[in-house]
């Protein structure tokens, strides 16, 4: 594990919890170069949905990589052992204000920054895209959608599901109106690198879905951005 390189895979909906778009689970281990990978899931913020859990087996086995879960929700023993024991660590979605208030509650939050600077690679969907964030859009506050604040890691703002038109049209509102940072906005179907703190790559599983770059003045396709 490359030290110097830190990887987070913020991915706008879908994978492997929805049975869909095998090319974004691929992507995200694809960006661990180790040959052993321990691949650790963690269900929080849909309160240990066992369903979803089953699906990390059976979607996830076809690759040759060692998997793994944590259920926060019932025990948070021995935690920081297994998060750090881990090269890629997955955040499935759901209800991001419950979630986050496990990792306070429990002082995670310094645990996954200290995963994050040792090289582990950070990636989820949905609620495990944008935690990594500053801010976020969320309707887990309800009702609506409206700003949180994530944990830090990176820089701005995110939204995921953003080809859900009354969020797209909620975040640029937000953005406009200085309650949210300029930040990214990702498509269902949608993974973006971010390497070393920056958007790198935009890997995309379905036509006409995207992710964006929107400030006070655009929205733009990320890809443009990072050029």
């Amino acid at each position: 594990m490359n030290n110097n390189t830190k990887k987070i895979i913020a991915i706008g909906g879908g994978g492997f919890t929805h049975k869909s778009d095998p090319i974004l689970d691929k992507f995200v281990i694809d960006q661990c170069k180790n040959k052993q990978i321990k691949f650790g899931f963690l269900p929080t913020a849909s309160e240990d949905n066992k369903e979803k859990i089953n699906l990390l087996y059976s979607e996830l086995q076809q690759y040759e990589i060692e998997l793994s879960h944590f259920e926060l929700c019932s025990s948070v023993k021995g935690f920081e052992k297994w998060l750090m024991s881990q090269d890629i660590i997955y955040i499935g979605g759901g209800n991001t204000k419950y979630m986050l208030k496990i990792w306070k509650d429990n002082n995670f939050i310094n645990a996954f920054k200290d995963a994050y600077k040792c090289g582990i690679i950070l990636s989820g969907i949905s609620a495990g895209a944008v935690c990594w964030f500053d801010w976020f859009l969320s309707d887990s506050a309800g009702p609506g959608y409206n700003p949180l604040r994530g944990i830090n890691i990176l820089s701005g703002s995110c939204t995921p599901h953003s080809s859900v038109p009354e969020r797209m049209s909620q975040y640029q509102s937000d953005i406009k109106n200085s309650k949210l940072p300029p930040g990214i906005a990702i498509d269902d179907g949608v993974a973006v690198l971010f390497i070393n703190g920056s958007a790198k790559e935009v890997c995309s599983a379905r036509d006409g879905c995207d992710a964006y770059f929107v400030d006070k003045n655009k929205k733009i396709s990320l890809n443009k951005y990072i050029k």
